[in-house]
């Protein structure tokens, strides 16, 4: 009776179950049936999937390299994405139970409802961040664009235009090389934007001599002495490594001279263990990193840690009030 009821619970549970001998399938329940009809998958690639010798992301572990649902892996409770005949994914969760040194259950259910609307949550507000990061760059350039350029063409055309109503020829040649040395003035703010939105030496030179440029612009700007360490021969790095690389940057420079009252920073660049290091440090007045977490996104601090993170990257800051801060960005690199 007890064998009958056990029977009858495997066969009517809602999970699809199949039982496993020697990496053979050798029995599965009414579930299972349907779920092999309406869906395109191998029970030898599910099982691979399952002991970690595959991913549900790639065909070969080859591929896989150090991809994140490799290194975070767990039999009891492993993601899974199978493809319907009409060849749309869709989320399950899979089980990989070893009952004795012969026999094994793997358990295959379809993801929750409630877990499914849980990640649409996270998706959205991952989209409302980066719209609002976009939106913030097209603000400062927009500010830039009205207190800057539009200021600066509005003065040149009343300068050209009051020539031309006053017919008078004197000091003509004068106020024509004032116009002139507006004019390159101009098209430096021009180029300098340009710069600031995506720098040519980072693409053209590599990441060492655009942060050269970079900091010697600082330098000449704020008056701040600004070392630099480059521990590592000019080298190419992926696009994101050397983006990330040189924004955190920026931005950690910028915060020190606009909070710290310094005048002198130093950065270093090298490689440690597999990852790009780049550390800021000033001895200026620091700050209590609980008040800016808790308080505000001020400083920049919590962009700098998500472009990090979003290529498997860390940022760590260390600052005390009255004593300096250091910023430390390392970022995975091949």
């Amino acid at each position: 009776m007890e064998k009958n009821a056990m029977e009858t619970l495997f066969e009517e549970a809602k999970d699809s179950l199949f039982l496993i001998e020697e990496n053979n399938c050798v029995r599965y329940n009414k579930a299972a049936a349907k779920l092999k009809i309406d869906y395109s998958f191998t029970i030898e690639k599910v099982l691979d999937i399952a002991r970690g010798e595959g991913c549900m992301l790639h065909t070969t572990m080859e591929k896989c390299l150090d991809c994140e649902v490799k290194t975070d892996w767990d039999q009891t409770a492993f993601p899974l994405v199978l493809e319907d005949i009409k060849g749309k994914q869709e989320q399950f969760s899979g089980s990989y139970t070893v009952i004795d040194h012969q026999a094994s259950l793997l358990s295959i259910r379809r993801v929750a409802v409630q877990d499914r609307l849980q990640q649409v949550i996270q998706n959205k507000r991952l989209i409302e961040y980066v719209n609002q990061a976009h939106e913030n760059e097209r603000r400062a350039i927009s500010q830039e664009l009205h207190d800057g350029l539009a200021q600066s063409i509005y003065s040149l055309m009343l300068e050209t235009r009051q020539l031309q109503w006053s017919g008078e020829s004197d000091d003509l040649s004068a106020k024509l090389q004032k116009i002139d040395e507006d004019f390159v003035a101009l098209l430096g703010e021009v180029k300098q934007l340009a710069v600031d939105l995506r720098p040519t030496a980072l693409d053209d030179l590599g990441l060492i001599p655009a942060i050269e440029a970079l900091l010697h612009r600082l330098t000449e700007t704020t008056g701040v002495e600004i070392h630099f360490i480059p521990i590592i021969e000019n080298r190419r790095f992926a696009e994101s490594v050397e983006v990330i690389t040189y924004r955190v940057l920026q931005e950690s420079v910028m915060n020190s001279v606009k909070h710290a009252d310094v005048n002198e920073l130093w950065v270093t660049l090298s490689v440690q263990d597999n990852h790009l290091v780049l550390t800021v440090r000033d001895h200026g007045k620091g700050f209590d990193l609980h008040k800016v977490n808790a308080h505000s996104r001020g400083l920049g601090l919590l962009h700098m840690q998500e472009r990090a993170e979003s290529i498997g990257g860390h940022l760590s800051i260390q600052s005390e009030e009255m004593e300096g801060t250091t910023v430390t960005l390392g970022l995975p690199i091949q």
